[in-house]
């Protein structure tokens, strides 16, 4: 008798592990298919460099700040 409890609660564990494992994978697949609402800086696609093109060169950006005009009114 004692073999039928054992397979009887085998079974049941594994009944059990299935049903956790569809419950996450249900969840996983909820969350995916959620549109992000909070997620790192957008990207302009413009402007990214394109992969394998060596022509990308970086601006020039000047760092003094530009001269004020007060002194011409």
């Amino acid at each position: 008798m004692s073999n039928r409890k054992a397979t009887f609660a085998k079974r049941q564990r594994e009944t059990e592990l299935k049903d956790r494992a569809k419950l996450k994978e249900a969840q996983r697949v909820e969350r995916a298919s959620k549109p992000r609402t909070t997620k790192g800086p957008e990207t302009d696609w413009a402007a990214a460099p394109v992969v394998g093109s060596n022509t990308f060169e970086m601006p020039v950006v000047d760092p003094t700040p530009p001269a004020s005009n007060d002194s011409a009114d």
